[in-house]
């Protein structure tokens, strides 16, 4: 190998190694190795995304069980403020709720009437049999009064032993019917508290009955059909009167029921 010493006028000496300069080493990444970071970079980035979606995912499955669960009570909630506990009829704050309603929909040609029944001496059936049988005798008296009505009516425990009946979309020939076949079928026969064959009662109902007039309030409604009930209290229970108003309806009583159909609405009751 031929070697030279560079001497000082730029001239290589005789005999001295030639040497040739070394370069830097820099690692130049190609392509493909930044298009595979690139890559493993992303991969990365979805992982973390796909892992909170996930989260998120879960939070959300969480939160509808709960809303869910919301709803339920909620709905449990407004059943019991608007269901009386003892009779699982309306309770008085429904019944005025839906009086209203009905007085705002009711019209000349949609009529509507409102059924006060009042269980005639029921203090007496408290003290002689105790406030048990007492309870289920409500509960009978609501049964028999539901069982008799559209499905479209509402029949609530307004207080007491005192109960409402609203009747949308009812004729005066049709309420006067529904009022007197319920005072006609719990007056015919002695009622009989299951379980207690010793306690035969014969309940009767005094009932007021009133047409919505157009342009009066739920309350003026409600009024006066009290006052037709406390008027068949008067008259001396176990009767059915019409508020002054509405005295022409009494002459579309329907006749008195058979005891076939007595015994087929007691069975219904």
């Amino acid at each position: 190998m031929a070697a030279a010493l560079a001497g000082g006028n730029g001239q290589s000496l005789p005999g001295a190694p030639e040497v040739t300069p070394r370069r830097p080493c820099i690692a130049v990444p190609t392509r493909a190795e930044e298009l595979q970071q690139l890559l493993g970079a992303s991969i990365d980035e979805n992982g973390h995304l796909t892992a909170h979606v996930r989260r998120l995912e879960a939070e959300l499955r969480r939160s509808s069980a709960e809303l869910a669960e919301v709803r339920v009570q909620l709905r449990g909630a407004v059943h019991d403020a608007l269901t009386d506990p003892l009779t699982g009829l309306a309770n008085r704050r429904s019944f005025d709720l839906e009086l209203g309603a009905v007085a705002a929909r009711a019209g000349r040609t949609s009529p509507a009437h409102l059924v006060m029944a009042d269980i005639d001496h029921f203090k007496r059936v408290n003290d002689t049999h105790g406030h048990d049988i007492g309870d289920e005798v409500l509960r009978i008296i609501g049964g028999v009064l539901l069982a008799n009505v559209r499905r479209d009516s509402l029949v609530a425990r307004v207080g007491g032993d005192e109960f409402g009946l609203l009747l949308p979309r009812a004729s005066p020939h049709y309420t006067a019917g529904i009022a007197s076949r319920l005072c006609e079928l719990l007056a015919s026969r002695p009622l009989v508290v299951r379980g207690h064959p010793q306690v035969i009662e014969r309940i009767t109902l005094s009932i007021g009955v009133a047409a919505w007039h157009a342009g009066e309030s739920s309350a003026r409604w409600f009024a006066r059909a009290d006052a037709a009930l406390y008027e068949a209290k008067r008259r001396g229970r176990n009767w059915v009167a019409l508020d002054r108003r509405q005295q022409t309806a009494s002459e579309a009583l329907p006749p008195e029921p058979s005891a076939a159909a007595l015994h087929g609405a007691t069975n219904r009751g």
